[in-house]
């Protein structure tokens, strides 16, 4: 058989063994990848490669050597997964290298970083001031973790004593004009509803390029025409709006009317409303 048809086959042969083989070596991106993963990266790519290019030209040999490897890369995976001993051990440990705003010059120097090396990093975290970190540490694929101090934390709803609902994830329910069923269904909506919505904007839906609904199910729309202006979302703001207007019309009947029992009425209706509003006001303001 030719060399080049053997190579051929060869490198089809490998590249499909490839595809079966890499999920079983986990989903870690590239950029959370240790020194480990790297070598075992490289020294993968160079025994397909030898075997592909016919430089082993041994097929079985060379397929042996790869099972082998892969067997060997899947082992550590198990014992990474299962011991800190072994995780320690082939990752490396973090070590911390800022502490109280005080950079910790030993632990820096037994990590193989330099000053300049951790301001950088620092500065991708938009940290500019050492004193401002409470503690930092390198995790083990070097990237630096650092936690502020309290004061130069951002706020927060929760340090500000706010009550905010919970977000959930926006559904794209048109994509390149085409309507998608499946997350129309998981908020619970159909076309039906989606057809009225794009009625009341004026809206076709093969005019949309991308349509979401968020967690209070208003629809947002990009069409593909930048130049069309669409009106925002306004349900949520003309309910709190109506609400508080109901609220404001119960306590302005209350002080009109002559009549005590209905008077009691209008505030204790006033005070419902109030109650409600002020449990809707965080679901609708955010």
């Amino acid at each position: 058989m030719q060399e080049w048809l053997i190579i051929i086959l060869r490198t089809a042969g490998l590249f499909a063994l490839l595809l079966l083989a890499v999920p079983l070596l986990g989903r870690k991106p590239v950029s959370g990848m240790t020194w480990f993963d790297y070598i075992v990266g490289l020294v993968t790519a160079v025994m397909i490669a030898l075997v592909a290019l016919n430089v082993v030209q041994n097929l079985a040999y060379g397929l042996i050597g790869l099972f082998i490897w892969f067997l060997a890369v899947l082992l550590v995976q198990y014992l990474v997964q299962k011991s800190k001993w072994a995780h320690d051990h082939f990752y490396g440990k973090e070590i911390e290298v800022i502490k109280n705003g005080k950079v910790l010059e030993e632990n820096l120097q037994s990590a193989r970083m330099t000053g300049e090396e951790l301001l950088s990093q620092l500065r991708r975290k938009n940290i500019f001031q050492v004193s401002d970190v409470e503690f930092a540490v390198m995790e083990a694929n070097g990237d630096i973790t650092a936690l502020l101090k309290r004061e130069k934390q951002p706020l927060t709803p929760m340090d500000m004593r706010l009550n905010v609902s919970q977000a959930r994830e926006p559904q794209t329910v048109i994509l390149d004009g085409k309507i998608m069923d499946e997350p129309l269904t998981s908020l619970g909506l159909n076309r039906e509803w989606l057809f009225t919505e794009l009625k009341k904007i004026g809206v076709n839906p093969e005019n949309v390029f991308i349509g979401q609904v968020d967690s209070m199910g208003e629809l947002y729309l990009d069409l593909f025409d930048d130049a069309i202006q669409l009106p925002q979302p306004k349900a949520k703001a003309l309910l709190l709006a109506t609400l508080k207007k109901v609220e404001a019309d119960l306590l302005s009947h209350a002080l009109e009317t002559q009549n005590q029992e209905w008077r009691r009425k209008y505030q204790r209706f006033a005070k419902e409303i109030k109650k409600i509003t002020e449990q809707l006001e965080p679901h609708l303001t955010t």
